[in-house]
């Protein structure tokens, strides 16, 4: 189980999203599937993502750190989620790990 702390977006668009600025957001590399919290103590919400249902994630580019779009076909969850790290090559050896499909 690998964890990576940082930012994330999630919502509908990039546009009619959420934020959650570093440290209030989390991925953790579980054995079955990539687990997203946001927020902290009672405010957090946490999101599953099966590796089977993960598309794939692709690297965005911003000015301080380096944010991964990842991509999935689960309709009760967000449709736009980018997960915002400076440990950007951690995550993606670890989407290797799992078979998660990287553009």
């Amino acid at each position: 189980m690998r964890e990576f702390r940082g930012g994330i977006r999630i919502g509908n668009s990039y546009c009619d999203a959420m934020n959650y600025s570093y440290p209030f957001a989390k991925a953790v590399f579980t054995e079955k599937s990539l687990q997203l919290s946001t927020g902290f103590l009672f405010l957090e919400k946490r999101y599953f993502l099966p590796y089977h249902d993960i598309l794939g994630v692709s690297l965005k580019k911003g000015i301080l750190c380096q944010g991964i779009l990842i991509r999935h076909r689960l309709n009760d969850l967000p449709v736009f989620i980018l997960f915002w790290t400076g440990w950007y090559k951690g995550f993606l050896e670890e989407c290797k790990k799992y078979s998660i499909p990287i553009h």
